[in-house]
């Protein structure tokens, strides 16, 4: 039977091949039968905790076995699960947990005492280390105790499965609604064009919170292959990884690449892998110097451009055979998806005429929790319907605006909610700018993107304060105090008094056109 739900992606990988290697942790392993065990327990244990069919349920833990087992175990309990980045801030976690209602936290002690958490109430802690309570609920020791049970929830395919937390134009991160179709039709699609079979090994470096994190995870699964998890920091290491584990499919984003071939890193020649069939970016285009020297060092491997948004998971792929005729292009749709470039007033774009990328079809999500508002901006009904609106299509409005050449290929050319993104993640000036202005002697705060050499972004804010330049040093230590990594401002300018507009606001766009060119960059 085909998989409808998450868990199934398991539960059928299970059967076939118990005895095969899952994951691969560092040293650790996991078989698919030792797997679905360890979820199947952890199911049992949130059943026992009084967690129904629709509860929230936190995952804040490292990229690790423990997060999958989680996963797994969440959605057999019929529940939603719900990733929450470990670089993330105590207020944007407890944003997450209190947005959602999160009912239970899975984490570690190490995590929980250093993010400073008071919810919720009830937590499992899945490190060895126990926390300091006496009577807290740890895992290694309730897990011996857990009864396999191989019952599961009843549920459909339209049923919520996860909650993926994006960073919204207005502040804090919005949860996108994600339907188990969505994750099970993700993975099966982007598998098919990526012909991934049992056969793979494939390395596992973006977070699970990430959708392409998740469905590296999920495809993994639903072919059998094995997933090998690595936390990239260093590439050298990473390199290692991919000649050692044999690793045959290796999902990356631009910062990765930035890091490789635009750094101070300098890749060896010598160097090869000939198990490595395919490579693929997303979260931000690939500049093009920095795409010749993947393919001048992976001269053997597939590349596949891919462009995707957390409302509709993936929506577009570049064949490798296009890259030399087209290597700025973000391809074309997905299969079983159709992505409209339309105009302001909902009509499909000429070639060459830029309009607004509009995704139909498979991997729709279901809207943002707790916020109809946004949704209803977002998510609409197909504007190419005319008066057949009442058939009630829904498609996503991405925001970006784009263009397509004669023969359909598409090609990004700029965010329409300026929203940053940088380092794989989307950022919200509005959020950047809320927390500059909790730091002494800052008034007010323009934060914007500015275009790297890389073609990621880096983040530029420009205070008012009436402090001089010369505290530069100890403004940006606050803010690394203050931000995740990927939060701080790259480029800091000060000015004494924002220039206002006629009606008294302060003039956004005449700030950011002042400093958009300027050059100075300081490390973050």
């Amino acid at each position: 039977m085909r998989p409808y739900l998450i868990h199934h992606l398991l539960e059928q990988a299970a059967v076939t091949h118990p005895e095969k290697i899952a994951i691969k942790q560092a040293e650790r392993t996991v078989t698919y039968g030792e797997l679905i065990r360890e979820s199947q327990k952890m199911k049992c244990f949130l059943q026992e905790q009084g967690v129904k069919k629709g509860d929230r349920v936190g995952i804040f833990l490292d990229k690790s076995i423990e997060q999958l087992t989680a996963m797994f175990g969440i959605s057999m309990a019929g529940a939603v699960f719900v990733f929450i980045n470990t670089i993330l801030k105590k207020n944007q976690i407890e944003y997450i947990i209190h947005d959602c209602t999160i009912k239970l936290l899975i984490t570690t002690a190490a995590h929980h005492k250093k993010a400073g958490l008071s919810v919720p109430e009830t937590v499992l802690y899945m490190s060895q280390a126990a926390p300091e309570d006496d009577s807290a609920l740890c895992w290694q020791s309730i897990r011996e105790q857990m009864h396999v049970d191989e019952k599961t929830v009843r549920q459909i395919s339209e049923d919520t499965g996860c909650l993926i937390y994006t960073s919204g134009s207005s502040g804090m991160p919005k949860g996108v609604v994600v339907p188990h179709r969505t994750v099970v039709d993700g993975a099966e699609i982007v598998s098919s064009y990526l012909s991934v079979s049992e056969n793979d090994i494939l390395i596992s470096v973006l977070p699970f919170n990430f959708d392409y994190g998740l469905n590296q995870a999920t495809s993994s699964v639903l072919h059998r292959a094995t997933l090998v998890m690595h936390n990239f920091f260093l590439v050298k290491d990473l390199l290692t990884v991919l000649e050692k584990e044999h690793i045959t499919g290796f999902a990356g984003m631009t910062p990765i690449w930035s890091k490789m071939f635009s750094g101070k890193f300098d890749p060896k020649a010598e160097q090869s892998f000939p198990r490595l069939r395919y490579i693929t970016n997303t979260g931000g285009k690939v500049h093009r110097s920095i795409l010749e020297k993947m393919r001048s060092f992976f001269p053997t491997t597939r590349i596949f451009l891919m462009y995707g948004l957390t409302e509709a998971f993936r929506s577009t792929f570049l064949p490798p055979d296009q890259l030399d005729k087209r290597p700025d292009s973000m391809g074309k749709a997905i299969p079983n998806a159709e992505i409209l470039v339309v105009n302001s007033e909902g009509k499909e774009c000429a070639p060459g005429e830029p309009g607004e990328l509009v995704h139909r079809g498979a991997l729709v999500t279901k809207g943002y929790w707790n916020d109809p508002e946004k949704t209803t901006r977002v998510f609409r009904n197909n504007p190419l319907f005319g008066d057949q609106g009442h058939l009630n299509e829904t498609v996503v409005f991405s925001g970006d605006l784009v263009k397509k050449d004669e023969e359909g290929f598409l090609y990004f050319i700029s965010r329409r909610d300026e929203m940053i993104k940088t380092s794989g993640f989307r950022v919200s000036p509005t959020e950047v700018e809320a927390v500059l202005i909790e730091i002494p002697d800052i008034s007010n705060a323009v934060v914007f993107g500015k275009e790297s050499e890389t073609a990621d972004q880096i983040i530029a804010a420009v205070i008012e304060t009436p402090l001089s330049a010369d505290e530069k040093g100890r403004m940006l230590q606050e803010c690394k105090k203050r931000f995740p990594g990927y939060m701080v401002p790259r480029q800091l300018f000060f000015e004494k008094e924002f220039p206002k507009t006629a009606n008294g606001k302060i003039d956004r766009s005449l700030i950011k056109k002042k400093w958009l060119g300027a050059k100075e960059e300081h490390g973050a």
